[in-house]
Order: structure tokens, then sequence, then C-alpha cells
């Protein structure tokens, strides 16, 4: 009897391992600068004289949920985009790069709610460290002026 009764759990933790390992990576992130009147350009040109005001780097977070299939939080590009041309007093933003990571932090949350549900939830402490996943976008540009 016992024995039925520990297999059934070590397929029990197998289905939630494996749940997990499917749907694991699934977040779909929106980076936009919708409602930016400024010139925003990652490359090129911007066709007139200009010198650089500023050099600004930021960072941004992205909150995901429900194994990362549910988005929380969209990082708020343009409005770092706006915040930057503004303390600057520039006209536009050129070079813009972005890059996401997951940084140590953003890594811990996870097992420490892992680790938590674990010891409060035995079964479902695997399925709690996959409720809140975080990442971090690095947004860098260079804030100019135009001469003209």
């Amino acid at each position: 009897m016992f024995d039925r009764i520990a297999e059934g759990r070590m397929w029990r933790t197998l289905l939630l391992w494996g749940t997990g390992l499917v749907l694991s990576g699934c977040a779909t992130v929106h980076l936009s600068m919708d409602g930016v009147d400024k010139l925003t350009a990652m490359s090129g040109d911007p066709g007139r004289q200009y010198t650089v005001v500023r050099h600004f780097t930021r960072d941004a977070k992205a909150v995901f949920t429900l194994f990362g299939l549910v988005t929380v939080v969209n990082p708020d590009l343009a409005k770092v985009v706006r915040e930057e041309i503004a303390a600057a007093r520039g006209d536009a933003v050129i070079g813009i790069r972005i890059k996401g990571q997951t940084t140590l932090v953003d890594g811990l949350i996870p097992i420490v709610l892992g680790t938590l549900g674990g010891l409060l939830l035995p079964p479902y402490g695997t399925v709690l460290s996959y409720l809140l996943e975080l990442r971090t976008y690095t947004i860098e540009g260079d804030v100019i002026r135009y001469l003209y």
C-alpha cells in the first residue's frame, strides 16, 4: 500500500516539474516608443547637424506571472526617453540600445518564492516559484540638440 502512495506522489511531482518546464519562458514583452513626439532612432543619422548633450543608461523592469504567460508590467521605454529628453533639454535621442537580462535579484525572487512555498505547502513549492518572474531591460542612448 505504501508503495502505491509513494508512486502516486512521484508521478504528481514529475507532473508538476514537467508542467513548469514546459510553461517556463513563455513571456511576451512589448517594447514601444509610442507617445514620444521627438525623433528616436536606434541607428542612422538624424539628417541635421547636432551635438550630443548627454548619454544615458536606465533600467526598467518587466514583471510576469503564471509561468510567464501573463505580462503584469511592460517596461515603459517611451517614458524613459521623454524624461531623458526633458532632463537634458534635448531635441531627439539617437543610438538607442536595449538589452534584456535576468539579473541576480530577478532570478532570486522566484527561487525564494519556491523555497518558501516548499516549506509552507510542500507539494506546491515548484508551482509557487513560477508565480512571479522579473526581467530587467537596460535602455541606453544619446540625447542630442540640433545646431540650427
